[in-house]
């Protein structure tokens, strides 16, 4: 594999894989102005964002046999089907049921778009591997899919412990996961008239375009983890259903006082989410302090970059717990059967390709804090947070894979001279780098206002995003070095 693949190439070089690579900045637009140049290189990529080839193959296959046209969506399941209509308001679906899927199909209109959206926002969009299968004519091994799923969790119940193996929700989507949480708190909340979220910190861009779209909930952004003061103020109105932060929240690497969150929580009737994905189930030890944790396990469970999957465990001892737990198996989309059993091989070296990653990052970010062309270097441990984040911290763990630059250099030239992977996703085992509010908030980097908009809320507006990877440490520092360069 080239250092740097070009534009448009898949990695892995696999019909699976979930990385697409934007070597330019000139790319990175392009792909957000969805620019024709730019898509005609692109079959492939992050599978919330891109839609796989074979995804649309198998979408356009079966709508041909039904006699089905208009916009069409391949969903894993009729319930997350009827639940984004009901969300978007569309009327006049068809939804059908193919093989073990179901594709949603109406024409083409302004309901198009938001539709899209919230199956982005959701995870529903079958998996590649679900795809293949389909086009094959292979049907799933219902057992050896059920006997992966339990050999997933049981590799992963001792990072999500007091929860039981048997209790966690496995999920085809990190986002998935994430949405499964957000609604079983409001199941049980809003009967209460508990209908305001609490979100701590910047949070991953589909997380909080579920709160901001979410109908009848209030949705209040505190841009300062540390602000509990805001935190309490907010929940002493009675109305919180939940608060949500991330255990670092990415791209800040910022944690909250998790056991001081957790008091105000418990003395307000509120529940805490708490979502762990930036660092790795392996790295912090967060479901002690949680309502509910979701995570993606397309980081670190799934090294290779070829799997997208989440996890959703309860704590069981926290009040109701049994009707959290009920609510998040409703609504949660389990991985395809072809999907578990890779996820089932890869998550067994979880830990490992935590450790290393780690190390690696740690390394790198200590040669890059030196470097004059840096500003700031950001990792969980060397924020002014990173004491909260050292209270979760597991026995002899790092800080994960990531590392945010704040750049003296520009980040186009920088950018463009980097040769490494660049494109999204992290904790991958190869290294990738990302001009990360680009690509998440590129309405907001490319205004005035949008730009100071960020800058409020404590973000360079052209952060460098660094997931280090386990190539050899020199072949790393050597390409940054030369990106650096002045």
């Amino acid at each position: 594999m080239p250092l740097c693949p070009p534009l448009g190439a898949t990695v892995p070089a696999s019909p699976h894989g979930t990385v697409v690579c934007l070597p330019t900045l000139a790319d990175v637009e392009g792909y957000e102005r969805r620019e024709a140049a730019t898509w005609s290189r692109i079959t492939a990529g992050y599978p919330r964002f891109v839609r796989n080839a074979l995804v649309e193959q198998a979408a356009t296959q079966a709508a041909r046999a039904l006699g089905r046209a208009g916009s069409l969506f391949p969903l894993a399941s009729r319930r997350a089907a009827e639940r984004i209509l009901a969300w978007t308001g569309v009327q006049g679906a068809s939804i059908d049921a193919v093989g073990d899927w179901t594709l949603v199909s109406f024409p083409e209109g302004d309901r198009s778009e938001p539709f899209a959206k919230f199956v982005q926002h959701t995870g529903a969009l079958i998996s590649s591997r679900q795809a293949e299968a389909h086009l094959a004519g292979r049907a799933t091994d219902a057992a050896r899919a059920a006997a992966d799923l339990a050999s997933i969790r049981l590799t992963l119940a001792p990072y999500l412990a007091p929860a039981r193996a048997e209790d966690l929700v496995v999920t085809l989507a990190g986002m998935n996961a994430v949405a499964a949480a957000i609604a079983a708190v409001d199941a049980v909340q809003r009967p209460r008239g508990r209908r305001t979220w609490i979100q701590l910190g910047w949070l991953y861009v589909d997380s909080t375009r579920l709160f901001e779209k979410a109908a009848g909930t209030r949705h209040v952004f505190v841009p300062d983890v540390a602000d509990l003061a805001a935190v309490e103020r907010l929940l002493a109105q009675g109305d919180v259903a939940g608060v949500f932060t991330e255990i670092p929240n990415n791209p800040q690497l910022e944690t909250t006082d998790v056991a001081a969150l957790r008091r105000l929580c418990d003395r307000h009737g509120a529940k805490l989410v708490l979502d762990p994905s930036s660092v790795g189930l392996a790295s912090v030890d967060v479901l002690p302090s949680a309502d509910i944790v979701c995570s993606s396990l397309t980081k670190y469970a799934a090294g290779r970059g070829d799997v997208m999957a989440g996890v959703l465990a309860v704590h069981p001892d926290r009040p109701d717990a049994a009707e959290l737990l009920r609510e998040a198996q409703a609504f949660a989309d389990a991985p395809h059967g072809t999907d578990a059993a890779e996820l089932a091989a890869q998550v067994l070296r979880m830990a490992e390709i935590t450790a290393r990653l780690s190390a690696q990052a740690a390394e790198l970010s200590r040669r890059l804090a030196a470097h004059p062309s840096v500003r700031r270097v950001r990792t969980a441990l060397t924020t002014a947070t990173a004491a909260h984040y050292r209270a979760l911290q597991r026995p002899g763990a790092g800080a994960g894979a990531l590392i945010t630059l704040e750049l003296n250099a520009d980040l186009r030239t920088t950018y463009d001279r980097l040769r490494v992977v660049k494109g999204p996703s992290f904790g991958l085992e190869f290294t990738l780098a990302s001009p990360f509010l680009w690509l998440a908030h590129f309405n907001e980097v490319t205004t005035p206002e949008g730009r100071e908009s960020i800058r409020r809320a404590g973000l360079d507006p052209d952060l460098l995003r660094v997931s280090v990877g386990l190539e050899p440490i020199e072949e790393i520092w050597a390409a940054f070095e030369a990106a650096l360069k002045k």
